[in-house]
């Protein structure tokens, strides 16, 4: 049998709404009456029920969180920085994936939203765009990660991808590649137009003419790694900056079935530093775009907007993490 306030305040002689404040350390209350009521409340076993206190405090303690695939693992390294903080406040997560379809995304966030979470955090939008015509309904805080919202109102948390891909290709052009392609990621993504932007960037500061057939599409999976393979081979291409870890670790598996040394007749960069990296073969050079770092400030970024704060937006910087997977260009 559950023991409501009610139960209390009749054996404590007091209204409910003294112990309910007793209970929550109102300094209105005096000391020996506050003493009392939570006496009562651990003798009978209270424990005080979610809903009724989400009522009166307005908010659920919940954060709504869409993703594109739980299947990345640039994905789940995010999710893991975002736990740790949500815990850390009390916080709990309900998640929900949008397949990296925009449409099925503005659902995601309507479902969520109707759950009266107290914030919503986007990995990896593809709406953005849209988020004009929805952020009328949205009474909660916005807070998207690894995309750049031009909504105003929306915070953004990101890495400074584009510095990313520009380490990358600047530390192959120092090994002396000459034939530097770049295997895109998903078209409607902002991270993947900035990571081509900062390749496109240091092989201009370098005096190189971009070649656009060096330009490979791709989604941001690891089949995009294998289906480049002999793409590069045809075009020349002695250095590859992969999107992404994933399209990187697929394309060094390729190599490695078709008799392709990495590094000797092909270097490969990376972008995320996802854990897997570190264990391929051989181990994966990569730009570490600090991504646990980033769901922890994300999970912050959201909890500040909830406490009415005024939260800026969060850039971290990337950083270059040298790994067996590259090495000078055959003369």
């Amino acid at each position: 049998m559950s023991i409501s306030i009610k139960t209390i305040a009749e054996r404590a002689g007091v209204s409910a709404s003294t112990v309910s404040r007793a209970l929550r350390h109102d300094p209105r209350i005096s000391e020996e009456t506050r003493k009392t009521v939570q006496s009562l409340a651990q003798e009978l076993g209270y424990t005080p029920s979610q809903v009724a206190r989400s009522l009166v405090l307005k908010r659920t303690h919940t954060v709504g969180v869409v993703v594109t695939t739980v299947a990345d693992p640039y994905v789940g390294q995010v999710m893991a920085g975002v736990e740790q903080a949500a815990h850390a406040e009390g916080y709990t997560l309900i998640l929900a994936t949008s397949g990296g379809l925009p449409e099925r995304e503005l659902q995601a966030l309507e479902i969520l939203r109707q759950h009266r979470v107290d914030a919503l955090l986007v990995v990896s939008s593809r709406a953005t765009e849209l988020y004009g015509q929805l952020l009328p309904e949205l009474p909660q805080p916005m807070v998207v990660v690894n995309s750049q919202a031009r909504t105003p109102g929306i915070i953004s948390v990101r890495s400074d991808t584009a510095q990313g891909a520009r380490l990358a290709t600047e530390h192959l052009l120092e090994l002396g590649h000459k034939r530097i392609a770049f295997i895109g990621g998903p078209a409607a993504s902002h991270s993947s137009t900035q990571r081509r932007n900062g390749y496109l960037a240091a092989l201009q500061d370098a005096g190189q003419r971009p070649d656009h057939r060096l330009l490979i599409p791709g989604a941001g999976e690891a089949g995009d790694g294998r289906r480049a393979l002999p793409w590069l081979r045809d075009l020349g291409a002695t250095g590859v900056v992969c999107y992404n870890d994933l399209t990187a670790l697929g394309l060094l598996a390729a190599s490695s079935s078709s008799g392709i040394q990495v590094p000797g007749h092909l270097s490969v960069v990376g972008i995320d530093n996802v854990p897997m990296g570190s264990l391929s073969y051989p181990p994966l050079t990569t730009a570490d775009q600090r991504v646990e770092e980033l769901g922890r400030s994300a999970m912050k970024a959201a909890l500040g907007a909830i406490s009415g704060e005024k939260v800026p937006d969060v850039v971290l910087e990337s950083r270059l993490v040298l790994r067996g997977s590259t090495g000078p260009a055959r003369v």
